[in-house]
């Protein structure tokens, strides 16, 4: 770690040129780019925000709030940075004093990072929590919460002493602090992702119209995750490694925002993982059965003002069943009763997890 210089009656010529003074590229360009794509990722949550509450506005009002509250934090976070840049790279782009200061707007990065995506983290914990009744599932997710407040203390201790630092010389020998926090959180995020994929692989039954749609979800929810967990640690090591820098600080911008924008994608594609899933269900036992459907609407008024009415796996079996037995077909009822059977047993181990992950988690009820 560099030490903290005296910069008092140094002249501007001799802080640009301490050797221990760090380069605008791994500092204020750092911030730059982290704030351009951090902002892209939080107009792209804008727009996945709107297109939830116009989608699915039968939704409970606890997940609603959770929402509100995630879309209240990233704005607040945004203007952070936002004044961050523009304090530091047009109010005071001449006086390299000030840039090596650490203001106020700059030590509420810390808190506001943290709390933020906590939030998203909530969710995905109340997720497990839904699906997994048994024991050992709701013990993962006590380990998850547990975890999450530790990482929580920890940017809160960053946040302490980054309050008592007056210059970034001073806060870089406390870097460390902010590393185990976000360590923690990749190790929150990494718990809660594969106690879901291991309560998912455990519905597989053998039957192929089903382990597809299981397979759907598992890979979904390794999709969702890979980049948070991939920031994460790009955030940890460089923490570690590269103290004297704000490379973190800039990676953590964008990371924070993966977060919401995860959990809203999450959301927001029940529409197209329920109709694959209502597909396979439809196909019948060996394609001689399909329960007819709605179809989806394709304009933009149908699209974004239906209500989402909550399809049960037991009105679909019943319907299935009610159009078997009036058929026409030539093929009597019972030539393939063994294998129907067998099906339904499939379908019902299975509904309950990928019903429980289409569904709003936290608030909704598999009826």
């Amino acid at each position: 770690m560099a030490p903290s210089p005296n910069l008092q009656g140094l002249s501007v010529d001799a802080i640009l040129g301490l050797p221990g003074l760090p380069s605008l590229n791994s500092t204020l360009g750092a911030i730059l780019l982290g704030c351009i794509f951090g902002f892209m990722l939080y107009a792209l949550m804008l727009h996945q925000t709107y297109r939830y509450f116009r989608m699915y506005p039968g939704d409970g009002l606890p997940l609603k709030g959770l929402i509100l509250t995630i879309v209240l934090m990233e704005t607040f976070h945004t203007v952070l940075w936002i004044i961050i840049c523009y304090q530091y790279l047009v109010v005071n782009y001449f006086n390299p004093l000030n840039l090596i200061q650490t203001h106020w707007y700059i030590k509420l990065t810390i808190p506001m990072t943290a709390i933020t995506g906590m939030f998203s983290q909530i969710f995905y914990a109340g997720r497990v929590y839904y699906i997994g009744p048994q024991l050992k599932y709701r013990l993962l997710v006590a380990a998850a919460v547990f975890v999450m407040l530790l990482s929580l203390g920890w940017d809160f201790a960053a946040t302490v002493k980054v309050f008592r630092a007056t210059t970034i010389f001073e806060f870089s020998h406390w870097t460390w602090i902010v590393a185990v926090a976000y360590g923690l959180a990749v190790l929150c995020d990494l718990i809660t992702a594969l106690a879901l994929i291991f309560v998912l692989r455990r519905s597989r039954t053998g039957v192929k119209r089903t382990d597809t749609v299981v397979d759907a979800l598992v890979m979904y929810t390794v999709n969702t995750g890979l980049l948070t967990t991939i920031l994460g640690s790009l955030v940890f090591i460089f923490a570690i490694v590269y103290p004297d820098n704000l490379i973190y600080a800039g990676l953590s911008i964008p990371g924070v925002k993966l977060y919401s924008n995860s959990v809203l994608a999450m959301l927001n594609s029940r529409r197209s993982l329920s109709e694959r899933m209502m597909q396979n269900f439809e196909a019948g036992t060996n394609g001689q059965v399909r329960a007819s459907r709605p179809s989806t609407p394709h304009t933009a008024l149908e699209t974004w003002n239906v209500r989402q009415v909550p399809v049960t796996l037991s009105v679909t079996m019943d319907s299935t069943r009610s159009i078997g037995t009036h058929s026409d077909s030539a093929v009597p009822p019972s030539s393939n009763t063994a294998d129907a059977e067998k099906a339904s047993l499939a379908d019902g181990q299975v509904g309950r997890a990928e019903f429980a992950y289409l569904a709003p988690a936290i608030t909704t009820r598999i009826r």
